[in-house]
């Protein structure tokens, strides 16, 4: 039997409102959704740019109205970082802090990225974020940005932004000067630094933050590389007195990379949270390892570090092998061949 059609009207009235009550429900369940996201470092407490991630959450969190809580771990405190690459890709985590060289036998590009030797050597500005500045215009308006988001998007990650650590910051049991000082020194590195410090003569080799104190205090190392934190934080001048200055990079770079999963879900306002919550840490990455870095030239000052400057031949000697590295890195692939020509040409290297 058919319905009469005043009666089809009103149900198709009843119908439609109960649709459009749906769709507003759902579109306010969406609006109002409360996402939690955990972030693990590769980096221990004490770490400078670990300690800033309370800053960025805390950001992410005013900027996102409450509606993205990101908590923040430090290395090892859900993953071990030799996981936590997998890990975010898997999804166990949302965000993963650290540096491309950790991944470079993955992604080989982030090498590059985190800065090969003498690449992000800065000599037109003198300032530390003037130098910042210049690396971080070249990642954004060179296109160097478009080739990570590329590479990372195929493991499955999104680069979110950089940040700075300061330049590497090498301590060392004894005074270096001389290219030949190098010579069968035993230091803690990773990544492309360990190629690098084996071809002129050291030897390379990878030993975790937290234990690196200990290592330096047996003898285990001679020499250590990290960022400044190694001072301000580990305190491992205590065992490695020496500050080596060495003429290489004014700033090596790390990142925040995010689950693709987890990027994608979010709704365009709490992206655009996080991309002001990372432009914040950037800046609050540039201004800490600045002050630590003056900080650093006081305790010289006050004699409870020392300076250990390497000579200028020896610089020359270390610089003309490290060319040489650039040119077998652009050989991995064809991003890192693409980056090696990008950075060759915007630093004047032929």
């Amino acid at each position: 039997m058919k319905l009469p059609a005043v009666f089809r009207q009103v149900s198709l009235v009843f119908i439609t409102i109960f649709l459009c009550t749906i769709f507003s429900v759902g579109s306010s369940f969406a609006k109002d959704k409360v996402y939690r996201w955990k972030l693990q470092s590769g980096y221990p407490h004490g770490d400078i740019s670990f300690e800033l991630l309370k800053g960025f959450a805390q950001d992410v969190k005013a900027f996102s109205d409450g509606k993205l809580i990101i908590s923040v771990f430090a290395d090892s405190e859900i993953v071990p970082i030799e996981q936590l690459f997998e890990s975010t890709q898997k999804g166990l985590l949302d965000i993963l802090h650290c540096m491309g060289a950790f991944w470079g036998g993955i992604v080989p590009v982030g090498e590059i990225e985190f800065g090969i030797p003498f690449a992000y050597t800065i000599d037109e500005v003198d300032e530390f974020d003037a130098k910042a500045q210049v690396i971080r215009d070249f990642y954004y308006n060179k296109g160097f940005v478009n080739i990570l988001r590329k590479e990372y998007d195929k493991q499955g990650l999104y680069w979110l932004d950089m940040h700075t650590y300061g330049g590497p910051f090498v301590l060392s049991t004894k005074y270096l000067e001389t290219f030949d000082d190098w010579k069968g020194l035993k230091i803690r590195d990773e990544g492309i630094y360990t190629q690098f410090h084996n071809m002129i003569g050291a030897r390379g080799t990878y030993v975790s933050g937290g234990e690196a104190y200990m290592a330096l205090k047996l003898g285990t190392l001679d020499a250590s590389q990290w960022d400044i934190s190694a001072i301000s934080g580990l305190k491992w001048h205590e065992v490695a007195p020496y500050w080596v200055q060495g003429g290489d990079n004014d700033h090596v770079i790390g990142h925040m990379l995010i689950n693709n999963a987890s990027w994608r879900q979010l709704p365009d306002n709490l992206k655009q949270a996080l991309q002001k919550a990372a432009e914040n840490y950037w800046t609050a990455t540039v201004e800490a390892y600045g002050k630590e870095f003056k900080n650093a030239e006081d305790m010289v000052k006050a004699g409870t570090l020392k300076e250990s400057k390497v000579s200028a031949q020896a610089i020359q000697k270390q610089k003309e092998i490290a060319y040489k590295l650039w040119d077998d890195v652009a050989k991995r692939d064809e991003a890192s061949a693409a980056a090696i020509k990008m950075i060759k040409e915007w630093r004047g290297v032929k």
